[in-house]
């Protein structure tokens, strides 16, 4: 491809991170909230903060809470002499979180599988237990929704994407960053079409040899490559594995919300190309800003 006429004014902020100071508030609230529940849990971040490829604006995070010394009986097949509910293993994180002292502007309210603070930063408290080792993926997660636990692999999602980062010479984590932009630019929080968690699978199934130096080429050439997997006949032959390649992340996406994903980002791959052919910096770059709705 040839060069175009974008300016580093325009990509740079989609694919920046937080702030050293928001990472820093980050580690600190986890730290509070470990010491919050004490050495009856192990706590530790995922999600974007913790895989580095969390939007630079972004104003919560994930934080696993595991129960120590308790096992899932579902996922390890053995019986135990006592055994506690989720509802119990939420409750006492929850009163925990409710009686601390420091953040007066703390709410605390239970979700379908996280206890969600909200306050100056929020974050999403995720209660689990062990199948082995608390420092050892899998863990075991719950859906109040379903009714159903879950395994969850975290630390295996971490580190496949250090080293797809690595074998793109840095070039993953900034087009992770780029594309969930891209996502909530269109579609805000509407987690029917799109969550953090499948943008990250679909760039990390990207070949590595698409992900250029350049974050424009990066985005038409990855934008092309999923609309090729989210065809639905891709879709039914192939599936699209989850970053820890543990699950297929077609499998639970709405139908509607899937379509509407992919009908966006073929209207924004044709404007992307249109900012990469056009003449002028102010052509390139306002076409650029209309392919991420800014």
């Amino acid at each position: 491809m040839a060069t175009h006429k974008v300016s580093d004014s325009a990509t740079t902020p989609l694919t920046k991170g937080p702030s050293a100071s928001k990472i820093t508030e980050v580690a600190a609230m986890q730290n509070f909230i470990q010491d919050l529940l004490g050495d009856t849990h192990h706590t530790f971040l995922q999600g974007s903060y913790k895989n580095d490829t969390a939007r630079s604006d972004i104003n919560d995070v994930d934080i696993v809470a595991i129960r120590l010394n308790t096992y899932s009986s579902v996922h390890t097949g053995r019986s135990f002499p006592t055994s506690i509910p989720w509802e119990n293993i939420f409750a006492e994180i929850e009163q925990k979180l409710r009686s601390q002292g420091r953040y007066s502007s703390w709410t605390v309210t239970r979700g379908d599988k996280c206890i969600k603070v909200r306050g100056a930063f929020n974050a999403d408290v995720i209660p689990a237990v062990q199948v082995g080792s608390h420092l050892e993926d899998p863990i075991v997660v719950y859906s109040f929704r379903t009714f159903t636990e879950k395994l969850n692999h975290p630390r295996l999602h971490y580190e496949n994407g250090v080293a797809k980062n690595k074998a793109t010479f840095g070039r993953y984590k900034p087009a992770v960053r780029m594309f969930k932009n891209w996502a909530y630019n269109h579609f805000g929080d509407d987690r029917d079409v799109f969550s953090s968690f499948k943008v990250e699978a679909l760039v990390h199934s990207m070949p590595t040899e698409h992900f250029y130096d350049d974050p424009v080429k990066t985005f038409i050439v990855g934008a092309d490559g999923i609309l090729k997997k989210l065809n639905p006949r891709a879709l039914v032959a192939l599936g699209i594995p989850s970053v820890c390649g543990k699950e297929d992340i077609a499998h639970n996406w709405d139908a509607n919300g899937k379509s509407r994903f992919a009908a966006q980002l073929s209207t924004s791959l044709g404007l992307a190309l249109d900012a990469y052919k056009a003449g002028s910096i102010a052509d390139a770059d306002s076409k650029w800003r209309d392919t991420f709705n800014l």
